[in-house]
This record gives structure tokens, sequence and C-alpha cells, in this order.
């Protein structure tokens, strides 16, 4: 599987751009990370609908992941998307980063990071599911075959995230995939370090911790 990650600035919104880079590259699936099309938003604000997501998504011929914040019925959302050719499936994280107010912003979500796609079952655990080995664990048992951590992960713990990405690869006999931003943006220094770790644990790429860009990986 060929894929296009895209380590992205927290600051810059213009991830149609960066998406565009991606495509010409031709991969099977395009990946960004955590809140992609906002940043944190650590006061909260205002959610994307779903429709509008998918709408624009519909100008791009290739699978696409990226994170949202989603709004729902129940309340905004800490959303991850699958999209191909018009059809999607969304992860809502689980456990959400007190020290970020996200749980003040967020309404927690309770399944599993499943996706059933013409790519294979894809796993998705966003940034502080990290650290549970349960989540990754039951992605395993529900019949992921690769694990995709996208994250606003802040540079001053950057060595947790690419031992922990090790462990996770490790523990569950597959190859996990983290997605990182780069940047400053006002509250939080974020580290990069965009990685592919293999089931036994060799890192197959991993970026430095500030640039933003666009990485071919073949898997």
């Amino acid at each position: 599987m060929k894929l296009a990650l895209i380590q992205k600035n927290i600051n810059n919104r213009d991830w149609i751009s960066l998406l565009r880079r991606a495509a010409d590259l031709k991969p099977d699936l395009a990946v960004l990370g955590e809140l992609a099309l906002s940043g944190c938003l650590y006061n909260g604000g205002e959610g994307m609908r779903l429709h509008d997501v998918v709408t624009t998504l519909g100008s791009f011929d290739i699978p696409v992941m990226l994170g949202f914040p989603q709004q729902t019925d129940e309340g905004m959302r800490n959303a991850y998307l699958y999209y191909s050719r018009g059809r999607w499936q969304v992860y809502h994280k689980i456990n959400l980063f007190p020290p970020m107010n996200e749980d003040k912003v967020y309404v927690p979500g309770e399944e599993p990071g499943l996706l059933d796609t013409e790519l294979g079952q894809l796993g998705v655990a966003i940034c502080y599911d990290l650290r549970f080995p349960e989540v990754f664990q039951n992605l395993k048992q529900g019949g992921a075959e690769i694990i995709f951590v996208p994250a606003a992960w802040p540079i001053v713990r950057i060595d947790d995230w690419k031992r922990i990405l090790a462990e996770r690869a490790k523990e569950t006999g597959l190859t996990v995939i983290g997605i990182n931003a780069v940047g400053d943006d006002g509250t939080n220094v974020f580290g990069g370090s965009t990685t592919v770790v293999r089931a036994d644990g060799t890192i197959l790429l991993q970026a430095d911790e500030t640039s933003e860009a666009v990485f071919e990986v073949t898997i």
C-alpha cells in the first residue's frame, strides 16, 4: 500500500493545497493528522458538519483520512474521517486529554476506530488514545490490519510519542503509523516526528520535528 502522509503545521488552514500535493503522488491513501482542518480548539468553537467536509473531499479521486471537529446533535466530537469516492466512515476519539481541555470541549466517543475499507480493515486511535494499550488490543481483536494514530502531540513529550508508537507495534504485531503536527499555536509547540513502525519495531519512516511536508511511504 502506497501512502502519502501529511505532516501539517498546526496553523496552516490551507489543508486543501497539501492534500493536492499528496494526490499528485497517486497514493492508495492520503493521510492527515488530528484536527487537521481546524487546529486544537482549547476553548471550544464552531464545529464542522460531516456533510460539508465530505462535499469538499468529493473533488478528490483518492481515499483520504483526516481529523476535524465534527458538530453532532450530541455536541462536538474530535472526529477522524475515512473518505473514498462518496463513501465514508468516522471514528470519534474515546480518550480526551484534560490538560488540553478536550474533556470540556468534546463529547467522547465509545466505539473502537475500526474502518472497513477497500484497502482492508484499518484501525484508528487518536493522540492520547496512544497511552491506552487496551485501545490497541481492541483494534487488533476487531481485525485491524494496520493502525493509524493521527495526533497533535507537543514536542515536550515527543520522546514518549516515539517510544509508545514502537511499543504498540510490537504489542499488537501490527504496523503502526503516527501522523503528527508541527508548529506553535500559541499554547503548544508540536513535535512532528511522523513515524511508521513495523510490527517488529523497525522504523520505516521517522520525520523531523519541525518541517511541514508530505512523505511517501510504501508498507
